[in-house]
């Protein structure tokens, strides 16, 4: 029998909705994450069918073969709830709310967590409000595990707005880069830092990241300019990026990863995956050795399609 699966980001989508108990069975199972999460956030498990279970709820795993049991006391759901459509959320517009940019930011942070595109504590996310002011995430913190109320608001000028609902936490060390981007680009909305492993790989080692061999990287990039060394977590990231943000979508900080801004998040973690995607093939493709440039004249008309 196919099984609904229910992750920690469903148990806190019913939290949000204020459902607080959750009968689970056969058909429904949770993970070891949604288990947890359902603990904190005080969803009440309930596992009927079964006369010799126990009356105490007990750790659920995905090979569980319990019966369920509608219970009136209960949300008993066929289907995962989502109620967000999070694909949309990423891609957000000028006016969209507070609320929305913050799950926005929660949940790219989320996915660039589990694809490994954002490791440990690294990397940072910011958007541009419909005001003007920065939404951006807090320093020292994992991007996949911080929640809607631990961003704060800054303005354009970095004076701290809103502070999060921990007030010992602090905007990024990064936010002087981010608000470069943001002064000279009035078109940019959302700027993602990662320090992507194959492509940070490639720049230490080659210098660059070849846009010469695989088709896809001439159509989406054209070229990606590498930075001068600049010290992390001071001003000179944003200096470092200044004469090429204004030409460029994607920049490689020399040794320090990848900067990648777009009109909404969607756009902006879309070319940090391709570019990673790019970079992984490539290194595999050196590994192996004897690696094969497109013809001149490919790139040529690759490019001029672009355009």
């Amino acid at each position: 029998m196919p099984k609904i699966i229910y992750t920690d980001y469903d148990i806190e989508d019913l939290a949000r909705q204020g459902i607080q108990a959750l009968t689970v069975g056969e058909e429904i199972v949770l993970t070891d994450l949604a288990y947890e999460k359902a603990k904190r956030l005080g969803i009440h498990l309930i596992y009927t069918g079964d006369d010799n279970l126990p009356s105490v709820p007990v750790r659920p795993y995905l090979s569980s073969q319990i019966l369920a049991r509608p219970n009136d006391n209960a949300a008993h759901f066929t289907s995962p709830f989502r109620p967000r459509d999070y694909g949309q959320l990423l891609q957000f517009s000028p006016s969209a709310s507070e609320g929305d940019l913050r799950a926005a930011i929660i949940e790219t942070g989320r996915i660039a967590y589990q694809t490994g595109l954002m490791i440990s504590n690294d990397g940072n996310i910011s958007v541009r409000m419909h005001d003007g002011h920065i939404l951006i995430t807090p320093s020292g913190v994992c991007k996949g595990r911080i929640n809607e109320e631990d961003l704060l608001i800054i303005d354009i000028d970095g004076r701290l707005i809103k502070t999060a609902a921990d007030p010992s936490m602090k905007p990024t060390s990064e936010q002087p880069m981010h608000l470069e981007v943001y002064r000279r680009r009035p078109d940019v909305r959302a700027v993602i830092h990662t320090h992507l492993i194959f492509a940070n790989a490639l720049v230490i080692s080659k210098g660059k990241v070849r846009m010469d061999v695989i088709p896809e990287a001439a159509v989406s990039f054209g070229s990606i300019p590498v930075t001068g060394y600049a010290m992390p977590s001071s001003p000179q990231n944003a200096e470092a990026i200044r004469k090429l943000i204004g030409a460029h979508d994607v920049i490689m900080i020399r040794n320090h990863g990848c900067l990648a801004v777009g009109h909404d998040l969607d756009q902006a973690l879309i070319r940090v995956e391709r570019l990673e995607h790019i970079a992984k093939t490539l290194t595999f493709a050196e590994l192996l050795g004897d690696v094969n440039s497109l013809p001149s004249e490919i790139i040529e008309r690759i490019t001029q399609a672009a355009r």
